[in-house]
């Protein structure tokens, strides 16, 4: 729990379930704009999926040089250094009628609740193993290559990005698995020219550890993302992230989505965070 769990008004005028980008710069510009608020992270630090990077970001302009673990520790820490209220370890359990927000302590309820949870790796049929990976950064890294035959499933940037770096690692061989014609970007592609790129319908099993009948030594399973939404709430649409309009607000009044949890046009670190100060900025035009 964090420093920053005084007493609050019920209903609080605002409440943010997720401490990533979004959820930290909604919650942040919300404190400075005055509406008392409240920030709820389930794990123990905040910064989102930045926490498992150990990468350079490259995108995010002024942070040249730091990893997005740094990044992560940059948010966390200018949270907790401007005041913001926040509880960490504070997993939500279920959201019910009139914004009520339970989690495995208490109740809170909400004039104006935000949906900052953003995405989780998308596992398909796999499930994390010594040989098998879910996702790019840490999962990848704990994985062991070194002289070894790896399988990237998937054809997005990060099944490209991490074929390059499991190659960089000492990998033996690197064979990609796309079904489709592959959506990486072209530079990324152009990056690994001695990797093995296979297009088409494949057959992965991953307890004999074999695609097409061809045995490797682990997998790294890179088939996108999902978005994570909070038991009880039906908010997804076809394409499994939450509909909102172009201020962030939700089908339903006073609930807002922000970040890689909508079907906001290109999630990233950047766009994130924009997004949730512009919900913020409703919110408080909408109390005032």
């Amino acid at each position: 729990m964090s420093d920053h769990a005084a007493p609050f008004t019920s209903p609080l005028p605002a409440l943010i379930i997720g401490g990533g980008p979004a959820g930290c710069a909604c919650a942040l510009w919300l404190h400075r704009l005055g509406v008392e608020t409240l920030l709820l992270e389930s794990s123990d630090r905040l910064g989102g999926l930045q926490r498992l990077s150990p990468y350079e970001n490259l995108w995010i302009p002024g942070v040249q040089d730091r990893t997005g673990e740094q990044v992560a520790e940059a948010l966390h820490d200018h949270i907790a250094a401007a005041g913001v209220p926040h509880r960490l370890n504070t997993r939500v359990t279920q959201i019910g009628e009139g914004f009520s927000v339970t989690t495995e302590e208490e109740t809170f309820r909400a004039r104006h609740l935000v949906l900052a949870t953003g995405t989780r790796p998308a596992a398909g049929p796999f499930r994390p193993a010594p040989n098998i990976a879910i996702g790019p950064g840490h999962p990848m890294e704990a994985l062991e290559v070194e002289g070894r035959r790896i399988a990237i499933l998937g054809g997005g940037d990060n099944a490209f990005d991490q074929a390059r770096f499991v190659l960089h690692r000492g990998a033996a061989h690197v064979t990609v698995f796309s079904r489709s014609a592959p959506r990486a970007q072209s530079l990324l592609q152009d990056m690994i020219p001695q990797a093995d790129i296979r297009t088409g319908p494949y057959q992965a099993d991953p307890d004999a550890l074999t695609v097409n009948g061809e045995a490797f030594d682990g997998f790294g399973v890179m088939y996108g993302f999902e978005a994570h939404v909070p038991p009880g709430l039906s908010l997804t649409s076809g394409n499994g992230y939450v509909e909102v309009d172009r201020f962030g607000e939700t089908r339903t009044p006073n609930l807002w989505a922000c970040g890689e949890v909508t079907d906001y046009w290109h999630p990233c670190v950047t766009t994130s965070a924009a997004h949730g100060v512009q919900v913020a900025k409703q919110i408080s035009l909408r109390l005032r």
